[in-house]
């Protein structure tokens, strides 16, 4: 694993849930430091950075990660895979984000299936069955990230499988996640994240 890097983004500006909560205290720690510990199981310390704590966080996702990514371009290293980390979801396991990187796929992603009815803004409905929810952990061949970013530099991601499909044409690989993935944005989102959490410590998922 010494050739792996983690970036995680904790460097947003909070708008949605009203304040910075990568800093927010939950279960005893800072949000960060929830996903940082689960990394530095896997990874050498020297490899993760966190984007909002070690580094500036950029002025859109996508700039934050190109934050994270010259972080460790700037060391001369032979980095194999980079997997991209989000603090809002503090619940990932630690043989989540190991799966991914152990993975031979130069993209992959977590993804769940849609539940609610899914309509275009025009009326028009959609076959969930068609769709996924993608979510966070996800992983890269470092170098073809690190280019396309480069390449790209104005482009807004949410998120880097995108970026990796208009860049190179290469789709994710696409495994399941679960419901530690949830993510935190709203502070209605908080009591769902503690319960799962507890759930999670009693063994029940």
């Amino acid at each position: 694993m010494e050739n792996n890097i983690a970036v995680i983004l904790g460097g947003g500006k909070g708008t949605r849930f009203q304040e910075k909560k990568q800093f927010i205290k939950f279960m005893g720690k800072a949000l960060w430091e929830h996903v940082y510990d689960k990394a530095l199981k896997i990874l050498p310390k020297e490899n993760i950075v966190v984007v909002g704590v070690d580094v500036e966080g950029g002025k859109t996702r996508s700039y934050s990660v190109i934050n994270g990514l010259n972080y460790f371009k700037i060391k001369n290293r032979d980095y194999k895979k980079v997997i991209i980390l989000e603090v809002a979801r503090p619940l990932v396991r630690t043989e989540q984000i190991e799966f991914l990187l152990k993975n031979t796929q130069k993209s992959s992603t977590y993804i769940m299936p849609l539940v609610n009815t899914i309509i275009k803004r025009d009326g028009t409905y959609c076959n969930r069955n068609e769709y996924y929810d993608l979510l966070t952990p996800q992983c890269f061949d470092f170098q073809l990230l690190y280019d396309a970013y480069n390449k790209n530099i104005d482009w807004d991601m949410t998120d880097e499988t995108r970026l990796m499909y208009e860049t190179y044409g290469i789709k994710p690989e696409f495994f399941l996640g679960g419901e530690n993935l949830v993510k935190l944005t709203y502070k209605k989102d908080l009591p769902v994240i503690e319960n799962i959490y507890k759930m999670i410590e009693d063994n029940i998922i």
